[in-house]
């Protein structure tokens, strides 16, 4: 225990005034003569003893009262601890009372019926009251006093710090500078409510104190400095950043740099602290800024260097009202020419934002700016309700022609109090129509694969997502395979070997390749087990088999694949593609460079869909039929090809990644390294990148290094890659958004905190006040003062009642049974 102001504790001395008081004004008895002398005198020793005891407990409570009083006044502290019953104590503190009162009540019926004397019974019940109280207590103290003081030994005996006002303290100040604490509450940031708070409080802090500033920051780092005034300017000027590492291994970082600077300081002091030492974590509690479970050890830390004190600093907002826009997703990073790109928008709503929310959708030009007409500026606007699960906002941007890139964003028409989360960038590529040759030894053979990319319906609408030729293999030798982008080779039975080697150049110089081995006409194995051949496909076909039990299904294997990945995410196509039914298949051999994208159902697994990298280029192989020829495809399976829409999709799909649609990424969220290929002919070494709010950071490349690779991207916007070489004029456009957990409001649960810190081992509070309050309970203790002067008002009123009872005459029984009023004898 410490005393604040432990020179007054020298008035327990005036406890002794009361004794001295009674010892010299002590009053002496008076003999006084009346009748019923004979009555008094059998009742002079049992008054005699009652009257003694009184004195006593009047000069006790007399002398309690003074001690009380200076001991309120010395206004002494215990350390925090939890010295409050808990709910099992106060069961016991119940039974124990309950107890004391029944055993009370038993043994006073027993006395009153085996005692006639009226003033008999009165000291009889006397006695048993006095005899109850003290048993109570003992049974008290040993079931529940004593447990209960075993409990807070640990915090009375522990090692503390000398206690005192003006001992210099070492805090670390950690604020949360993640995005969340953007939100604008009464004209404040929550960083700068949590700034306005620290400021305030650093300038309490006592002589000599030294300070640490650390944040969410990664290269932030816990340095100690005495300099105060150089302190509070920097919790003035604080960063956001976008990629936080998380407030457990913050708080980890501030705990180990206190320990550091502790040995340090008793090292210089030969074993001795100077300071007090102390944490202050300044946060939205936001549930995303912590881990869960935490790694990091905190409970732990806290425990095995128990002189160490942590304060939450609750900065956050009740009842926030937000609508974030989220999981911005385009269903493909680059398009045609004049061909629509699906931009969708999850829009997530706070329980007290409004019920209904605007959105619009702008297409900037190349400098930046917004545009209106030939598909640029606003595009559309969508008005979304909030009822149920969170709504998706869908729009369709088309490329421009001419264009090699379409850049916008989307965004709420009325912003919200926290604005980063009100738009979502977005980038995509344009190219001119793919180029894919169809290849078959009969043009019919070909058709459904062909009408497949390109309709007829939409070609004749003007609608064209693919420039497309079917020839057959004689026609194959006058073509020029470096004029297309993709070829086809649907169920050519005899291939020449020299078709092998004209398709394996292709391929290694950067083309792709698909091959169909179902089909009419049976493939002959041998034409296609070529060493040029083996070089080229996926797998050597072996041999064609039926499905001999139930016929076989498509089933998802290479889930990190583009065209896997497309089926994954939509349900209804992944069911789709499930419904389709084969009798027939090929088995192929599979070098060890290949890979299985798809597989059919069967107990084997055959491969259904196989992929090979070639040089710069890759190769897909189907190994059942793409038609539906009567005496074709239609026998290898049943109606996939005509009846089944997700034939449709795997066939764009499978265009979309081997033309390099499927590959190319323009979308990215902040804190992601960003890797840019650069083609051979367009390699470089210096380069610059145009980044938000205009800008421009330069870097170097070795000139054989085929991409970029930047790792500071860390904010959202559109940026631009572009080569400074002379002559060069390759270029990359890019978008980068905010991480969407960051837009999550939801506090932490002090249920999470207690398994974080430990119950009892940190203080929670919310403004300045409660802030100097824990302070003050963490460097002083619990201060018992009003719990004191509610003990004094107690003793006082007790000693008035015991000093009116004293003086108090007692009944005295007269002749006739009644009773009347005697004097007191002492």
């Amino acid at each position: 225990m410490a005393l604040i102001n432990a020179s007054l504790l020298a008035g327990v001395i005036l406890a002794g005034l009361p004794v001295l008081l009674h010892l010299i004004m002590r009053a002496k008895p008076k003999r006084i003569e009346f009748p019923a002398l004979q009555l008094l005198k059998t009742r002079q020793t049992s008054n005699s003893r009652r009257m003694k005891l009184r004195q006593i407990l009047l000069l006790l409570l007399r002398a309690i009262l003074i001690v009380v009083a200076v001991l309120a006044v010395t206004r002494p502290s215990l350390p925090a601890a939890r010295y409050g019953l808990r709910w099992h104590e106060w069961l016991i503190l119940a039974v124990v009372v309950g107890a004391t009162c029944g055993i009370y009540t038993w043994m006073s019926r027993r006395a009153k019926a085996g005692e006639s004397a009226e003033h008999l019974l009165r000291e009889r019940r006397g006695r048993l009251r006095a005899f109850s109280l003290l048993g109570g207590i003992a049974a008290a103290l040993i079931c529940v006093g004593v447990p209960w003081g075993l409990r807070v030994q640990g915090e009375l005996t522990g090692p503390r710090n000398p206690l005192a006002a003006d001992i210099p303290v070492a805090a670390v100040f950690v604020f949360d500078n993640s995005l969340s604490m953007t939100y604008q509450y009464e004209s404040q940031t929550r960083l700068e409510q949590a700034s306005r708070i620290a400021t305030s409080h650093l300038t309490d802090l006592p002589q000599g104190s030294r300070i640490a500033v650390v944040t969410t920051a990664p290269e932030s780092d816990v340095v100690f400095q005495a300099d105060l005034a150089g302190a509070r300017s920097r919790l003035s000027d604080f960063d956001l950043t976008t990629v936080p590492r998380s407030l457990n291994s913050v708080v980890r970082d501030a705990i180990e740099g206190h320990v550091l600077d502790r040995e340090q300081v008793q090292d210089d002091l030969d074993g001795g602290d100077a300071f007090s030492r102390e944490i202050y974590l300044f946060t939205d509690f936001s549930e995303v800024a912590w881990r869960s479970p935490d790694e990091s050890g905190l409970r732990d830390l806290l425990v095995q260097h128990d002189w160490l004190q942590v304060y939450l600093v609750d900065v956050g907002v009740k009842n926030p009202i937000n609508v974030s826009l989220s999981q911005l997703r385009l269903d493909r990073q680059a398009t045609v020419e004049g061909q629509p790109v699906s931009v969708s928008v999850t829009v997530v709503p706070t329980p007290a934002a409004d019920p209904e929310v605007t959105l619009e959708l702008y297409t900037l030009d190349q400098l930046g700016n917004e545009i209106a007409g030939g598909g640029g500026g606003r595009s559309a606007r969508r008005t979304v309700r909030f009822e149920g699960s969170p709504p998706v906002a869908v729009f369709n941007v088309s490329g421009i022609k001419g264009r090699d890139v379409q850049r916008g964003f989307v965004r709420l028409t009325s912003p919200d109090p926290l604005t980063f989360d009100d738009i979502r960038y977005f980038t995509f590529g344009v190219t001119a129509l793919p180029r894919i040759l169809l290849v078959s030894d009969r043009l019919i053979d070909s058709k459904y694969l062909l009408n497949a990319m390109q309709p007829l319906f939409l070609e004749r609408q003007g609608i064209r997502k693919f420039d497309c030729k079917a020839i057959t293999t004689a026609q194959l030798s006058r073509e020029k395979p470096g004029n297309y982008d993709v070829i086809c080779i649907v169920n050519l039975q005899r291939p020449d070997p020299s078709v092998w080697i004209d398709l394996y150049r292709f391929v290694n110089d950067g083309g792709s390749l698909f091959v169909s081995t179902g089909g009419e006409k049976l493939i002959q194995a041998t034409d296609w087990r070529t060493a040029e051949a083996e070089k080229l496909l996926p797998g050597l076909p072996v041999s064609k088999l039926p499905f001999r039990r139930d016929p076989g299904r498509l089933t998802l294997v290479a889930d990190d694949n583009p065209i896997v990945r497309s089926f994954s995410a939509d349900p209804d196509a992944k069911t789709a593609l499930s419904y389709a039914l084969f009798d027939i298949c090929w088995t192929f051999e599979l070098p060890n460079d290949s890979r299985v994208l798809m597989r059919f159902s069967d107990k084997t697994g055959r491969p259904a869909l196989i992929e090979r990298r070639v040089g710069s280029g890759r190769t897909l192989l189907f190994a059942s039929a793409v038609d539906n020829l009567e005496n074709g495809g239609a026998q290898w399976n049943e109606g996939f090809v005509v009846d089944n829409w997700a034939f449709l999709m795997l066939v764009d799909e499978v265009m979309q990644y081997l033309t390099g649609a499927a590959d190319e990424q323009r979308n990215f969220v902040v804190g992601d390294p960003v890797e840019i290929p650069v083609p051979a002919a367009k390699r470089f070494s210096r380069y610059a990148v145009a980044r938000p709010r205009l800008r421009l950071t330069e870097g170097t490349l070795p000139f054989d290094e085929p991409s970029v690779l930047l790792k500071d991207v860390n904010e959202a916007g559109h940026f631009q890659l572009r080569s400074i070489d002379d002559g060069n004029n390759f270029d990359r456009d890019f978008a980068v958004n905010d991480l969407d957990e960051e837009s999550n409001l939801t506090t932490i649960t002090d249920e999470s905190l207690d398994a974080v810190f430990g119950a009892d081992r940190y203080s929670r509070v919310t403004d300045p006040e409660q802030l100097d309050r824990a302070v003050n309970v963490g460097r002083l203790g619990v201060e018992i003062f009003p719990i004191l002067m509610g003990l004094l008002i107690a003793i006082f009123c007790g000693e008035h009642l015991m000093a009116n009872f004293f003086y108090d005459e007692e009944p005295v029984p007269n002749e006739s049974g009644s009773s009347t009023k005697g004097s007191s004898t002492g």
